[in-house]
């Protein structure tokens, strides 16, 4: 599928007409498969390594092999009731760059649902604005950054970090490594996305001098290995 470079700017690769990112690098063939997710076309690249992340704070390795199975179990676990996550439900990520960070995003977007991830340094306020504009069914955080959800008192959390405790917040309904013990189901996930399907929301904000802080409305990335530039794990733009 092919993509007219006519009203995109070409220091950001943002195009206004469709609020859009594009890559700046030159245009390349996209799969003839439109029904072709960003999981499943990662997942299905050849590599000649047995390593797939290794988590520098813990030097926790995953294999290509985990990798994939955990993105399965965690996408057939979002999928499955009470969660029902699907097509175009939004999902929150907040956290700290680690091992998870891959597997929930792989997980979400093979459901063709979208993801919206936050930086950790950011305030209440900031998320609360991120929370109102993208309106999450849904939110992966750890126990240290729920505080920061405070203005969604409804909102349903997977909690990152390993085991839950009797204080915890009462809207956690599930810990990622429960999750991750789901035996996956690949009819849950099949043929649900297409390559023109939004993929993630960017929650972009301009600095003005004198001006304070101008915040545009969430950006969308679609799906598809030559769509918009991905979303650093945890950072801001």
């Amino acid at each position: 599928m092919a993509y007219s470079r006519s009203g995109v700017d070409p220091r950001s690769g943002y195009c206004d007409a469709n609020s859009t990112f594009y890559s700046k690098r030159p245009t390349i063939a996209l799969p003839a498969d439109p029904n072709l997710s960003v999981t499943a076309f990662l997942a299905s690249r050849r590599h000649s390594g047995t390593t797939a992340l290794i988590d520098a704070a813990t030097g926790h390795r995953l294999s290509f092999a985990a990798l994939w199975r955990s993105v399965a179990a965690v996408a057939t676990a979002l999928a499955s009731p009470p969660l029902s996550v699907r097509k175009p439900h939004v999902v929150l990520l907040l956290s700290p760059n680690s091992v998870h960070f891959p597997v929930v995003s792989l997980a979400v977007m093979s459901l063709g649902a979208v993801l919206t991830t936050t930086n950790p340094l950011n305030t209440p306020v900031e998320i609360g604005r991120q929370l109102a504009d993208s309106c999450p069914v849904l939110a992966f955080t750890t126990r240290a950054l729920i505080p920061k959800l405070a203005s969604a008192p409804d909102l349903r959390i997977v909690l990152l970090d390993d085991s839950r405790r009797p204080s915890d917040d009462g809207r956690i309904v599930a810990t990622v490594d429960e999750m991750i013990a789901t035996e996956p189901d690949p009819a849950r996930t099949a043929g649900a996305v297409s390559q023109d399907d939004t993929a993630t929301l960017l929650l972009l904000r301009h600095h003005g001098h004198q001006q304070g802080r101008r915040r545009h409305p969430p950006q969308p990335h679609r799906h598809g290995p030559d769509r918009p530039q991905p979303v650093q794990a945890g950072g801001r733009r």
